[in-house]
């Protein structure tokens, strides 16, 4: 199969990496040539620097714009002559109002994550009216490479993307905490990050194995009087929980805004 990416940036490089070993040819389209032609270098021989026609002539065509870009984009005339299935992963965008700029095209809209580069994301998906059940599973298929798929309703999407597309960044700023904090208990920075990695790693694949619930586990390391109880009382008392739902009601606001 050919599939186009309009829009080189995070997830669509992210996704194009993902699906580099797949044996389709990924046709790369953005409007800064050199990211494209950066990311084409990444990914080899199935590759290609792309212009908007080429890359809207495939069978799937992601698109991966900022919000305020997809109007202009879509009125180009080259969608007018799209054989294939568009798949949006603009934020914010309704099936309904996608459909608005590309009637009667088959559409898939999707909110993925940055682990989908290496095989680990979680994609939030829905699909639209006019995409059969013969195309939902070539596509559920296309995108084993990238993690897992998830078919959620729609207007679940926005408040499901934030625990699936925006919280590794919550993540990943909890890791370097942890990790700055080893530095500054006097171990070397590579040493720390090692083993908060590690930690991390180990951690959640016990949350996955266990019958116990996340909390659960927690509890189960801090002895009374011990040490660990010590630090989790200062991650209470600072605000851990209500400093994560308002991250999460933050981020949900401005997904259910990011239009206008």
């Amino acid at each position: 199969m050919k599939i186009g990416f309009v829009g080189t940036g995070h997830m669509g490089g992210s996704i194009a990496l993902a699906l580099h070993n797949s044996g389709h040819e990924l046709l790369l389209h953005n409007r800064t040539e050199a990211k494209a032609q950066a990311l084409c270098g990444r990914l080899g021989a199935c590759a290609k620097v792309a212009t908007l026609g080429e890359a809207v002539d495939c069978d799937y065509v992601f698109v991966g714009v900022k919000p305020k870009d997809v109007e202009g984009l879509l009125q180009d005339p080259a969608w007018a002559t799209c054989p294939g299935v568009i798949v949006s992963m603009v934020a914010g965008l309704p099936i309904a109002k996608l459909q608005g700029y590309l009637p009667a095209k088959p559409l898939i809209r999707i909110l993925p994550n940055t682990p989908v580069a290496v095989g680990q994301g979680l994609t939030l998906a829905v699909y639209g009216e006019g995409v059969s059940e013969a195309k939902r599973a070539e596509f559920a298929a296309l995108y084993v490479p990238t993690g897992k798929l998830a078919i959620v309703k729609e207007d679940e999407l926005d408040s499901a993307s934030v625990l699936t597309g925006s919280a590794p960044a919550y993540l990943d700023y909890f890791v370097d905490a942890l990790i700055q904090a080893g530095v500054a208990l006097g171990l070397d920075p590579a040493a720390a990050k090692e083993y908060v990695l590690g930690m991390c790693q180990g951690t959640i694949a016990l949350c996955l194995a266990s019958q116990q619930s996340p909390l659960e586990l927690g509890k189960a390391v801090c002895s009374p009087g011990g040490s660990t109880i010590e630090g989790v009382e200062q991650l209470l008392q600072g605000g851990l929980y209500d400093m994560v739902r308002k991250a999460a009601f933050a981020t949900d606001r401005k997904n259910r805004n990011m239009l206008e």
